[in-house]
Formats: structure tokens, C-alpha cells, sequence
């Protein structure tokens, strides 16, 4: 199996840095999610949780999870199953790569498609949370951005590979 850094694209380039911002957003929401259930579990120890605390969690968490995705397409931290693979040669497999890399990209683009929908589909039902009424669409939107960028690091990843099999420079 490949080291995750040689399947890894774009060392500190504009797109990586990006992804890292983005990476880094995912975790201040994940820490988020930490304090609200910190409290929540506390303020139940003295008979008042917090009211609505899954309402936050639930959003939070999934802002949190399409955050990280752009990060994990850039440094290659996809799962590879590379049994049938690892021994043909370098370019068929960098070929074959790129051919799932826009797949992938494909599936991300609608992906992203749906939760801008969603996310204005919401806004204009004025769909908020049960107990916060927290506007619902946000959530979306924020995650339909990542999604967005999720795509863009697809492609380059792609066209990375497709570079790679076409001849060009080899990573080490």
C-alpha cells in the first residue's frame, strides 16, 4: 500500500491551504459540539440540561464532517483498496486514479447541487429547529461551501492523476 503523503496532492498550495482552513473550521465546530454537550450533561446533573442541545449538535456536526472532506481529498487520506492494483504500472494506476478521482467528483458535484437546494429550500420555507427555532438553512449553506470545495479538490486531484499518467513528473 502507498504512503498517504505520495497519494497526497498540492503541498501547501493555495487549494491545500484552503482545505486546511476549512479542516481546521471542522474542528472549532467539533469543539463546539463538545462544550454544548458538556453543559448539557452538567446542567442535567443539577436538573437543567440544556434545551435543544441535539438541535445544535446534529448541525454542527454535520458542517464539521463536510469541512474535513476537502482536507482528506487533498492529502489522499481516502481508503484505498489497492489489492488488485498495486501491481500494475505506475501510469495504468495513476490512469485508473483519475478515472475514480472524477467519479468521485461527480458524485460530490451532485452532492453539493442537492444541499445548495436544500439550503435555499429551507430558507424559503423558513424551516427552523424544534425547540431553538434555529434557521435550518445555514446549516446547509454552510456545508453546501465546503461541498463546493470538496468538488474543486476532486478535480485537481484528478487532473493531478491524469497528469501523472500522461507522463508527467512523478512524486517521489
Amino acid at each position: 500500500m502507498e504512503v498517504a503523503q505520495d497519494r497526497g496532492v498540492g503541498r501547501h498550495g493555495p487549494l491545500d491551504r484552503l482545505a486546511e482552513v476549512f479542516a481546521a473550521f471542522g474542528g472549532v465546530c467539533l469543539l463546539g459540539v463538545m462544550a454544548i454537550e458538556i453543559v448539557s450533561v452538567g446542567g442535567s446533573l443539577f436538573g437543567k440540561p440544556l434545551l435543544g442541545d441535539s438541535e445544535i449538535v446534529e448541525m454542527l456536526c454535520g458542517v464539521a464532517i463536510a469541512s474535513f472532506m476537502p482536507y482528506c481529498q487533498i492529502r489522499g487520506g481516502n481508503v484505498i483498496v489497492d489489492f488488485f492494483t498495486m501491481r500494475m504500472p505506475p501510469r495504468a494506476r495513476d490512469a485508473l486514479d483519475a478515472f475514480m478521482h472524477l467519479v468521485v467528483a461527480l458524485v460530490v458535484a451532485i452532492l453539493t447541487w442537492k444541499l445548495i437546494d436544500g439550503a435555499f429550500t429551507q430558507h424559503d420555507r423558513g424551516r427552523a429547529s424544534m425547540f431553538l427555532q434555529l434557521p435550518q438553512w445555514w446549516g446547509y449553506g454552510l456545508a453546501s461551501v465546503a461541498a463546493v470545495l470538496w468538488t474543486v479538490c476532486c478535480l485537481w486531484t484528478c487532473g493531478r492523476r491524469l497528469r501523472d499518467a500522461l507522463g508527467g513528473e512523478r512524486r517521489p
